[in-house]
């Protein structure tokens, strides 16, 4: 028989292994509260200022861009020069703006922001200068969790920070464009994305879901149910990125995410399609016409019916490094980042490989997490 004390450590060696975030690569086993370091806003109303204009932009900037063609009758010399205005504000070029990172610190407090990320992270990454990929899900209707990531790596993990990829539409879009360029936002072909990891070694943060998971968020109406949340995590093109660029993959997911805004009309998973009502038949429509265009195309609104956020707590929650190729390195293509072994043509076996080892981490981030972040009876789905 087996001593008691070697029972409860392989106990405990196997719950260890059920965690998918671990201290030893910088990750809390518990949440923390984020505080505001570098920038406080001096009122309240500041804050909510700033996280309404970053919602209302998907709004502001369509608006912007087809109000020329709308007045043009009433008054033809107003809407030839709001059409100049939307043409410069939609092509001159913007820069980074590091200190607008630091601005989006005033969300911590309207979403009793939490996390897991430590200092060591940064050191880790600092150290090894590994070359990743930060893959987080849901994307919900309007990733306002983008901006944290922003904020929480301007504070804590600067070496983690780098490119962000979004659809080429919203990058016409008047102001829009602007708060996301801020933010080094660029495009999401795999063009602009390999050029970016592989030339200028900039790791990528991206919101694999797209299209597909804007149209199944929908904000719960009681925090005591259960539900079931489900992501679009099974993404051949982002692991079969991973696998060509060597990078490593780090599982993210943001609890209340989905809580932020309502939708016109969410796709329901799992109905019965011979069964569908007015108002399905209309997502599907509009989540159809969002992926040929490229670009989410939907009704949403907050309090009071207006862009306005409600403000759950958000939990951003990361795991632990996922390596496409394990035990290898060697130096990126170019810059002095290093990756793991970098496959030019993956096969289908080696990307559903990997493609396991990331849902699975996914659920087990989530189940680890689950309770302490306010949703102890929900299960994640992915699809």
């Amino acid at each position: 028989m087996c001593a008691p004390s070697n029972i409860k450590q392989r106990r405990q060696v196997k719950e260890k292994k059920k965690l998918a975030a671990t201290e030893e690569h910088g990750l809390s086993p518990t949440l923390i509260k984020a505080h505001h370091v570098d920038y406080q806003p001096s009122s309240p109303y500041i804050a909510w200022m700033f996280v309404t204009l970053c919602t209302a932009s998907f709004y502001i900037g369509p608006l912007l861009l087809f109000s020329p063609f709308f007045i043009y009758y009433f008054h033809p010399q107003a809407a030839a020069l709001l059409f100049c205005t939307n043409i410069f504000l939609a092509l001159h070029p913007v820069s980074p703006w590091l200190k607008f990172r630091r601005y989006c610190q005033m969300l911590y407090g309207i979403f009793n922001f939490h996390h897991n990320m430590t200092t060591k992270l940064n050191e880790i990454a600092k150290k090894e200068q590994r070359l990743s990929i930060v893959a987080m899900h849901p994307h919900a209707i309007i990733p306002l969790h983008g901006f944290l990531w922003a904020a929480i790596c301007d504070q804590l993990l600067p070496n983690m920070y780098g490119y962000g990829a979004t659809t080429d539409g919203a990058l016409i879009l008047p102001v829009l464009r602007h708060l996301l360029q801020y933010m080094s936002v660029g495009s999401t072909k795999k063009k602009a994305i390999m050029n970016q990891m592989q030339v200028h070694g900039q790791n990528l943060f991206i919101l694999p879901g797209g299209v597909a998971e804007i149209f199944l968020s929908h904000r719960r109406k009681q925090s005591d149910d259960s539900q079931v949340q489900t992501i679009y995590g099974r993404r051949y093109g982002l692991l079969k990125l991973a696998l060509q660029t060597g990078a490593v993959i780090y599982p993210a997911y943001v609890f209340g995410a989905s809580d932020m805004l309502d939708q016109l009309a969410p796709v329901e998973i799992g109905q019965d399609k011979s069964k569908e009502d007015t108002k399905n038949t209309f997502a599907s429509m509009m989540e159809s016409l969002s992926r040929k265009l490229g670009g989410g195309l939907t009704l949403y609104y907050g309090q009071y019916f207006l862009p306005i956020p409600y403000n759950p707590q958000l939990s951003m929650v990361l795991g632990n490094p996922i390596y496409p190729v394990k035990d290898t390195t060697e130096p990126n293509v170019c810059g002095e980042k290093n990756t793991c072994k970098r496959i030019e043509n993956p096969t289908t076996e080696q990307v559903e490989e990997l493609m396991d080892r990331y849902t699975n981490a996914l659920k087990c981030l989530f189940e680890q997490y689950k309770v302490e972040a306010g949703y102890p009876n929900d299960t994640l789905k992915v699809i």
